[in-house]
């Protein structure tokens, strides 16, 4: 079961912001390659394959290993990057995992 499913909505979004306490900070030039969504705009989200022009101003993203707590699907081993208040990108390693992390979300989604 996922962890949107086992908490609710609210208790997974809380649970996410709360882990940059713990997060590893990662220059934000090591997203390029790697695949994101905006998910603090559920309504738009795709995952795109990132370049310096997809994250503008952001220096920094925070690294959740292993270990830690996970993401929509509940599993660590992502990136957060926050452009602004209204802006934060979910960064995996690959296109499928973050294929996998969209769909969890959106079906989970209010």
């Amino acid at each position: 079961m996922t962890l949107l499913k086992n908490l609710g909505l609210g208790a997974a979004l809380f649970i996410i912001s709360m882990t940059s306490a713990f997060a590893a900070e990662v220059p934000a030039t090591e997203m390029v390659g790697k695949y994101g969504f905006d998910w603090l705009k559920p309504e738009k989200a795709k995952c795109v394959a990132l370049t310096a022009a997809t994250l503008p101003g952001v220096k920094s993203c925070k690294y959740m290993k292993t270990g830690e707590t996970g993401s929509f699907s509940g599993n660590a081993d992502f990136y957060t990057c926050k452009v602004s208040e209204k802006s934060e990108y979910m960064v995996y390693k690959t296109q499928a995992r973050c294929t996998e992390e969209l769909e969890t979300m959106k079906a989970n989604g209010p």
